[in-house]
């Protein structure tokens, strides 16, 4: 049975005449041991507590004690068989509720308290040719002002920054979870987030097993284990790098149902350290693109192998005068090189820009994607191969000149 302190407030006794025409009622103060805990990104934690108390049916007061960091408006106290009549907020919240059955009742208490926690995901992440194993562990401070005791430990993930603050929707919640009957026993990740839009940009992580957490102090515990498939692949940004280097990325596919928050991530390659990294926010069934550096496995190089520039003048009639213009083409045709020094087979994505006027003239190999003002190739190279990427374009323009007579 979960402990609970009662103190009992006895009124100072009164002439037995004044208490037949005056009944003064007695009020029980009540501190409820803390269940579970719910950590959001922004510091914000919703604190639940449960107890139990016999009570006799009939009108009580009850005072409940809350920490000084508790938003005293967020306050929700619920009681089986009872009904609220009302509530005075002074110190602690002054309870007056009306009990229908005698009996042991059930009481579920929650608040919310700003900037009271903290947590973060801190990654392990091993790096083999086709996959990763990807090792999350939650980076957890209490800055509630009192140390917890075998709390549930609830960890939210994936709420925008750029969202509205969560508070009054963590006041919802908070108001639910009072509401709720006992938690079901701890889970490994808690359910996938509903269709209904109340869950849907965040996801909350239920460790396993009853936590302490002392003020101040950062603990970690394990969040989730997973050997996850991973495409390895080269980038070329031929516009801005010319003669290279190469960037080579890992895109690591989730294939978890919970999200990948955002974190800091050790990346290791044959069990040696490689670099830290920052990890991106990657939800179940998405891939995470990693950066890991400038690499020398491809060797690349830009080169604008031909410009022309020709010019002619148009005369132009009109019914009132005549007068004439200039018309200028201008002709590029740019030679990529590109050779790998892999003993196995890559993949190479290169782009490329282009003035917004440009009209291309050809291009070999086809582009797997074009825009107005961009070109970008995908490329599927065999061990130590070579190969090149040839385009032209022109851009056509025109200037009026000086009217003639």
């Amino acid at each position: 049975m979960e402990r609970f302190v009662v103190v009992l407030l006895l009124l100072l006794c009164m002439p037995s005449a004044a208490l037949a025409s005056d009944f003064v009622e007695a009020t029980t103060a009540i501190t409820l041991s803390v269940d579970s805990v719910t950590i959001y990104p922004d510091g914000l934690m919703v604190a639940k507590c449960k107890g139990v108390l016999d009570t006799t049916a009939g009108e009580h007061k009850f005072v409940i004690n809350v920490p000084d960091s508790a938003d005293m408006s967020s306050v929700l106290l619920t009681v089986s068989n009872a009904t609220v009549e009302r509530v005075v907020y002074d110190a602690n919240p002054v309870y007056t509720l009306n009990v229908s059955a005698s009996g042991p009742q059930d009481f579920a208490l929650s608040y919310l308290m700003y900037d009271a926690g903290f947590w973060e995901p801190r990654y392990d992440m091993h790096l083999t040719d086709d996959s990763v194993l990807l090792n999350a562990n939650a980076l957890v401070r209490n800055r509630g002002g009192e140390d917890l005791k075998s709390v549930r430990l609830k960890l939210v993930a994936g709420l925008p920054i750029s969202s509205e603050p969560v508070y009054a929707r963590a006041v919802q919640f908070a108001q639910k979870y009072a509401a709720e009957a006992a938690p079901v026993e701890a889970l490994s990740a808690a359910p996938a987030p509903s269709a209904s839009g109340e869950l849907e940009t965040f996801y909350i992580f239920e460790l396993v097993g009853r936590k302490d957490l002392a003020q101040e102090k950062d603990i970690s515990f394990p969040l989730f284990s997973e050997d996850v498939p991973l495409v390895r692949i080269y980038t070329w940004n031929a516009y801005e790098q010319y003669d290279g280097p190469v960037e080579e990325e890992i895109r690591a596919n989730n294939t978890m149902q919970n999200p990948w928050p955002s974190g800091r991530a050790m990346l290791y390659r044959n069990d040696e350290y490689v670099s830290t990294i920052d990890m991106p926010y990657t939800p179940s069934g998405t891939n995470a693109s990693i950066s890991i550096g400038p690499s020398a496995d491809l060797k690349v190089s830009r080169r604008l192998k031909d410009y022309n520039i020709t010019e002619r003048i148009i005369a132009a009639n009109t019914s009132s005068k005549n007068h004439t213009v200039k018309e200028t083409t201008q002709t590029w045709t740019y030679h990529l090189k590109v050779e790998s020094n892999l003993d196995r087979a890559s993949t190479l994505e290169v782009t490329d820009s282009l003035p917004q006027e440009a009209e291309m003239i050809d291009v070999t190999p086809k582009p797997t994607e074009s825009t107005a003002t961009s070109l970008k190739w995908r490329l599927q190279l065999m061990p130590r191969q070579k190969t090149s990427i040839d385009y032209s374009y022109k851009v056509l323009t025109t200037e009026s000149l000086q009217n003639e007579n």
